[in-house]
C-alpha cells in the first residue's frame, strides 16, 4: 500500500522538545547542527553522538563548527566508530533500551547513509519502535570545486559496491535483475553502479522538485551517459519528501514482476530515507551502495530549510 499516513513539517524556530532520545552525527558543514541548536531549552532529551574515526582524524577539534557541545545539551553517550563499518556503533547503542522508549528523534543531516540504514532497522526490528522522528536539514548549496559541476564529489578513492547491512532482499531463481538509482550529482558512481548490477532495465531517479531548480539539471548533465542508455528510464520525485519516492517505488515495483529490484540510493538524504523505509515494508528489495576509501568531510555551504518527517516502522 502507498505511504500516505505520515507528518512531513517544516521545523523553522520551533521544534518538538518531547522527544526522549535523539541520535546524530558530528560534522563540519555549516548545517551538522542546525536541528541540535533548537534544543538549548531542552532538559528532559538524551542525546546521544556519533563521533566517526575518520572524521576524527581529519577535523580540527577547536573547530566551533565541530563542536557540538557548545549548545549545553546533556551528551548521554558519545559513540566514536568507524565510517566503513555501520556495525560498529551496534555494541554501543545497544546498551540503550529503545524498546520501552515512546518518542525517538534521528538527524541524518550529515550522518552516512549506510549508518542510518542500519541504526532505522536496529530500531524497527531489535527494539520493535513503532514511530520515528526523522529530521534533515537541507544545504543551501554545495561546493563544487572552482565552480565546476563536474568536480563535484562526496567520496574519493576507489570504491567497492556492496548491499546495505541488512538489505540484501531475495533474488529467485529466474528473476530478472532491475536497476532503480535515485540520482545524485556524481556520474561516475552511477556508472560503477550500473556496470556491477547488469541490469536488464533501469530505472533513473531525478529529484525535482530539487531544492534548487538547477540541482535537477545538474544531476541528469552528470549522468548524461546512463540517462540516454536504451535500458534507461528517467522518472522524478520530489527532493525533499521521502514518502514521495517511496510511493514512486512502489508504483515501479507494482509493474515490475519477476524482478529481483536493486535500489541505489545516490540522490539526496530525504530521498534514501524515502527507499529505507520502503524496503523495510518490501523486504525483498536489495539496497545496494558505494563504499568508498574516503569520505568528504565537507561537500556543502550553509544551511536552509529543516525538516521533520514522522512515520510508522
Amino acid at each position: 500500500m502507498e505511504c500516505t499516513i505520515y507528518n512531513m513539517i517544516e521545523c523553522k524556530d520551533t521544534m518538538r522538545k518531547d522527544l526522549d532520545f535523539f541520535i546524530f552525527s558530528s560534522g563540519s558543514d555549516n548545517r551538522s547542527y542546525e536541528i541540535l541548536s533548537n534544543y538549548k531549552s531542552s532538559e528532559t532529551t538524551s542525546f546521544i553522538a556519533i563521533n566517526y574515526e575518520e572524521r576524527l582524524a581529519d577535523l580540527n577539534q577547536n573547530d566551533t563548527i565541530f563542536d557540538y557541545k557548545k549548545f549545553g545539551i546533556k551528551i548521554l553517550h558519545e559513540i566514536t566508530c568507524s565510517i566503513k563499518d555501520p556495525s560498529s556503533c551496534l555494541t554501543s547503542l545497544s546498551i540503550h533500551d529503545f524498546s520501552s522508549i515512546s518518542s525517538i528523534g534521528l538527524d541524518i543531516s550529515v550522518m552516512t547513509k549506510p549508518y542510518f540504514f542500519f541504526i532505522i532497522k536496529l530500531l524497527k526490528e531489535r527494539f520493535k519502535v513503532s514511530q520515528l522522528h526523522v529530521f534533515y536539514t537541507e544545504p543551501k548549496t554545495y561546493e563544487f570545486p572552482n565552480g565546476l559541476y563536474s568536480k563535484f564529489r562526496t567520496c574519493t578513492g576507489p570504491l567497492s559496491i556492496i548491499e546495505m547491512p541488512g538489505y540484501a532482499g531475495f533474488e529467485e531463481r529466474g528473476s530478472k535483475r532491475k536497476l532503480i538509482v535515485l540520482l545524485g550529482f556524481d556520474g561516475d558512481v552511477t556508472k560503477e553502479i550500473y556496470e556491477d548490477v547488469a541490469a536488464l532495465d533501469t530505472e533513473l531517479v531525478n529529484g525535482f522538485p530539487s531544492y534548487i531548480p538547477k540541482f535537477k539539471d545538474i544531476s541528469l548533465i552528470m549522468n548524461e551517459k546512463i540517462v540516454c542508455n536504451n535500458n534507461s528510464h528517467v522518472k522524478y520525485a520530489k527532493a525533499n519528501n521521502p514518502f514521495d519516492i517511496y510511493n514512486l517505488l512502489l508504483k515501479i515495483k507494482n509493474n515490475s514482476n519477476n524482478s529481483f529490484i536493486n535500489i541505489a540510493p545516490l540522490g539526496t538524504k530525504p530521498m534514501a530515507l524515502g527507499a529505507c523505509l520502503f524496503s523495510l515494508h518490501y523486504p525483498e528489495v536489495r539496497i545496494i551502495y558505494p563504499l568508498p576509501e574516503k569520505y568528504e568531510n565537507k561537500y556543502s555551504q550553509s544551511s536552509w530549510i529543516s525538516w521533520m518527517y514522522t512515520f510508522d516502522l
